[in-house]
């Protein structure tokens, strides 16, 4: 097999003379052709293929026929090949029909004589005798024109009108004598001539119930003739629901065995031949990275082939779908068992399928961060996965745990007394990670190339891993320009590349980092943190920034420092980062967290920085706030956050002396309070903002700065943002 016909799309049709029989159809196609020439009557016959839809039908009518055109020339029958959905009413169908078996009766004359018993004069006699019969139908509705004359054999031509209904044809005495006897001398012809015509007939329950009643009628009356034989396919439930609603009968399937009086059924595949035909047709177009992804494949084709391909056509199906979309997933580096998980359930299951899709979006947004799951969003998850599978499918607890093993967060329940399934349980980071690494289907930043051939918008490319642990090996400069460039770039909601990146450092990728690379990242933490706020602002009370992030992982990088790098570390962050207001948080977190101020001190195990670490932090940080201007304070972030660590820092009167100088001035004041003013949500104000004394007051006289804000309400420049702290202040007394 050729490259290109491995990854062709074969689409849902039957076999063809080019295609290998993988279920052993054509031993029995072969016993059926030998009865239908060797055992049939001679008094013509309706034979029904009876299967559901997808076991074979077509596949196997085909083979039949390719059998029948083996045998002994002299035994071979005439094959038509009749497809009634292609034509409109019924008048067309009948006219079709006697076309197609006067072409028969055309190739049987043709071939008279040329190694075969038929004689030449019998096979026009029979020629001619259906030509009469069909003039005698036309007659009514003038439809069928013969050229030539009745000895001739030229072809048939439709005028379009059409032919009456067959009780008009009936109505005088005449015609139906004449009708009769014309009738009666092609059947003797047709037994004199002594060959076989099977008329094969497929997809008969996918007609219109109108025409199914048509079809049934005309192969047992109009052209119910002798050495004529039916192959009718169809899924007898379906064709006896159709019967019921066009004949008005209560039992469709009564009606049937009236017409049909015979049926093979198409044998069912033994489930593993099923499941063997789909392995072999996958390892032609598919390989695994490794061991560990050939045994989940296992696991896959026998718990969820053993449940999905039940048919020929679902195997067909599953394997077309391999064929479109592994090629682009190969070339992402996607994991193959994931994918045949996951195509089997679609063609299987869709309903199920789109479960499988939610809950990994969900999962990929709950591990981001951006939302939470609680108990009764879990229950309504749970009772969508089981709305979505026939009544019993987790029962077996195998299959549960095969199932589970394919998601992040599913547990199986074990005990007759448990739910099926625990759904958004815990992650643990390792196993998180992990997927990430094989870009598996419960990877959060890979499940969509899984149902949209392209990563969720929110996921770092490796393009973007590239160039951060390049710039992260050159230096600290470099670390900080990529931090911020992915910073730039919006991801999922609030978050950006650069969240993803950190939480993905912090989930394990640190575990990899040399000493050098960690010592760029942090002393880039302390360069443009910064800088990243300024490009994406956020509120000091917002959760999950990336503040929040940059400092979770300054333990691990601490950790991995080689012991003579940390104290040089340290220094160049406190003293040399540009990122004062990111450092003056850490500062501040670090001096509740050893006890220096306030009732927050915890265990020392959990602090950053040791005590002496502390004590040379702070004598860096509370030189580099006395150095600064009331322009540089007001330029940072949250001035506020700095003067507070300031004097919880040790020097209570630095921040009053600089803002006392600053304030001296109108305009200075002004710009004082509208940097210590609090934001406030309000369910029935929404966000305002407010200037509460306590905010006020360890900086600078509250009662004489509000005087004079009261007195600046009439200045001609500043009045109307005098009023507006004026009224900030009338709301902090109340907040």
């Amino acid at each position: 097999m050729t490259r290109n016909q491995t990854y062709s799309v074969k689409g849902d049709r039957a076999l063809s003379s080019a295609d290998e029989d993988k279920l052993g159809f054509r031993e029995i196609a072969k016993r059926i052709a030998t009865s239908l020439v060797d055992r049939a009557s001679e008094e013509g016959l309706v034979i029904g293929v009876e299967g559901s839809w997808g076991s074979g039908k077509s596949s196997l009518l085909f083979l039949i026929g390719d059998e029948l055109g083996r045998l002994p020339e002299d035994q071979r029958p005439t094959v038509i090949n009749f497809r009634p959905w292609l034509i409109g009413n019924r008048d067309a169908l009948i006219t079709s029909l006697f076309g197609d078996l006067s072409r028969g009766l055309d190739r049987v004359t043709l071939n008279a004589g040329d190694a075969t018993r038929i004689s030449v004069a019998k096979a026009k006699e029979a020629g001619n005798a259906l030509r009469s019969f069909m003039r005698g139908l036309s007659k009514a509705g003038s439809a069928i024109e013969v050229a030539g004359d009745a000895s001739g054999f030229g072809p048939i031509k439709w005028i379009g009108k059409g032919l009456n209904a067959l009780g008009g044809l009936f109505s005088k005495e005449s015609n139906r004598i004449q009708l009769s006897r014309l009738k009666d001398d092609l059947e003797k012809s047709l037994r004199q001539l002594n060959h076989r015509f099977v008329i094969t007939i497929d997809d008969v329950d996918r007609l219109e119930p109108g025409e199914v009643i048509e079809i049934l009628r005309l192969v047992r009356s109009v052209i119910d003739l002798p050495n004529v034989i039916y192959l009718l396919c169809y899924d007898s439930d379906i064709l006896a629901h159709s019967i019921e609603k066009a004949a008005k009968v209560k039992s469709g399937k009564s009606y049937l065995e009236k017409i049909v009086q015979l049926t093979v059924m198409v044998p069912k595949p033994e489930p593993f031949q099923l499941r063997q035909w789909f392995t072999d047709e996958l390892q032609t177009m598919a390989s695994v990275k490794d061991d560990d992804e050939l045994s989940r494949l296992k696991r896959v084709i026998d718990y969820e082939g053993g449940r999905q391909l039940r048919t020929p056509r679902s195997v067909v199906r599953a394997l077309d779908a391999i064929r479109f979309f592994w090629p682009p997933l190969r070339e992402a580096h996607a994991d193959l068992g994931d994918l045949v998980w996951l195509q089997l359930i679609k063609d299987g299951n869709p309903a199920l399928y789109r479960w499988i899709e939610e809950y990994c979006g969900t999962v990929a947004a709950v591990s981001l961060g951006t939302t939470s799951i609680d108990d009764t969003e879990r229950g309504r998850k749970l009772d969508t996965l089981l709305a979505s599978v026939p009544n019993g499918h987790f029962e077996d607890i195998n299959y549960r745990h095969a199932f589970a093993d394919n998601l992040l967060g599913v547990d199986p329940g074990y005990s007759a007394g448990e739910s099926v399934f625990e759904l958004f349980s815990p992650i643990n980071d390792q196993e998180r990670d992990e997927t990430i690494r094989n870009k598996r289907l419960a990877s959060p930043d890979h499940y969509r190339l899984y149902f949209a051939l392209g990563g969720p918008s929110h996921a770092l490319t490796q393009s973007d891993f590239q160039s951060i642990w390049a710039a992260i090996e050159a230096d600290a400069a470099e670390a900080g320009m990529a931090l911020l460039n992915l910073h730039s770039e919006k991801a999922l909601g609030t978050l950006t590349k650069a969240d993803l990146l950190l939480e993905r450092i912090n989930g394990g990728a640190y575990e990899v980092l040399t000493p050098q690379q960690c010592e760029n990242f942090l002393v880039a933490f302390s360069q443009v943190m910064d800088q990243a706020y300024l490009l994406d602002p956020f509120e000091r009370s917002r959760l999950g920034s990336i503040w929040d992030r940059a400092e979770r992982l300054i333990p691990m990088l601490l950790m991995r420092l080689e012991p003579t790098q940390r104290e040089g570390v340290i220094k160049a962050m406190f003293r040399d980062g540009a990122a004062i207001g990111w450092l003056t948080t850490l500062f501040r977190s670090e001096t509740f967290a050893h006890g220096r101020y306030g009732n927050r001190k915890i265990s020392d195990a959990e602090w950053l920085f040791s005590d002496g670490e502390l004590n040379k932090i702070t004598e860096l940080m509370l030189s580099r706030y006395r150095d600064m201007s009331a322009e540089e304070l007001f330029a940072t972030p949250d001035p506020a956050n700095l003067l507070y660590a300031w004097q919880q820092g040790g020097d209570r009167q630095g921040p009053r002396d600089l803002l006392q100088a600053h304030i001296a001035s109108d305009v200075g004041l002004i710009q004082t309070l509208s940097h210590l003013s609090n934001t406030i949500n309000s369910s029935d104000r929404g966000v305002f903002r407010v200037l509460r004394k306590d905010s006020i007051e360890p900086f600078i006289d509250y009662d004489a700065a509000a005087k004079r804000i009261l007195g600046l309400e009439a200045h001609p420049d500043l009045g109307a943002r005098a009023k507006q702290i004026a009224v900030e202040l009338k709301d902090g007394t109340h907040f």
